[in-house]
């Protein structure tokens, strides 16, 4: 066991050095932002047309920072329940990639070469092989913009999500939406920063599926 996490500390080191340069979004938390009341009809309609969205996939730039680390990479991500989606990292420029994959009997988490480890913790697991705490379980409705109706949230003026902060885990996390694709029906977002005390999250979706 500890050859096969020596092995993917070494594969992650050579991911970080070897990713794409860092994504153009500000680590800050804008504070000019005008809200909206969260019984706007429209934003309303909008989070119930968010809701239906059960089966999606999309691909994009993620940063991620910490005090022990910083990388960018690509990522694809498909999900269809809780127990079935899968986040695959990998670089532009060399073959090095990443797998989590969630699963009935827990998280495998896999490289290029065949290499994989499986555990029924998964975020244990992330942690342990990754080094990033990153709630993979929230993030399915985060990067699409669904926040938590009882957590504290804000809409921005657009009628679309523009902020919230969630207690998880000890922790504290804040979530600012950047920037929308508006093109999209409905509109999904295209720039998030997602930060707790230790770690920050940019994510740049390109491509949205459903």
């Amino acid at each position: 066991m500890n050859h096969l996490k020596s092995f993917f500390t070494a594969l992650v080191a050579g991911f970080i050095l070897t990713a794409c340069s860092s994504l153009d979004i500000s680590d800050t938390r804008p504070a000019d932002v005008k809200t909206i009341d969260k019984s706007d009809i429209q934003w309303q309609q909008h989070l119930k047309q968010i809701k239906q969205i059960q089966h999606y996939s999309s691909q994009g730039q993620i940063g991620y920072i910490s005090s022990k680390e910083r990388f960018s990479s690509r990522f694809e991500w498909n999900y269809a329940a809780p127990t079935d989606y899968t986040l695959k990292l990998y670089s532009t420029i060399s073959s090095t990639s990443l797998v989590m994959q969630m699963h009935n009997t827990g998280m495998t988490i896999s490289d290029n070469k065949g290499n994989r480890r499986s555990e029924a913790d998964a975020k244990a697991l992330v942690r342990e092989i990754i080094g990033m705490d990153v709630p993979l379980e929230q993030f399915a409705y985060w990067l699409k913009g669904q926040p938590d109706e009882k957590a504290d949230y804000q809409v921005g003026e657009n009628h679309y999500l523009a902020s919230f902060t969630y207690p998880l885990d000890g922790t504290v996390w804040s979530a600012d939406y950047l920037n929308y694709h508006e093109e999209k029906q409905p509109a999904l977002p295209k720039d998030i920063l997602l930060k707790n005390a230790n770690q920050t999250l940019k994510i740049r979706v390109d491509n949205w599926t459903f």
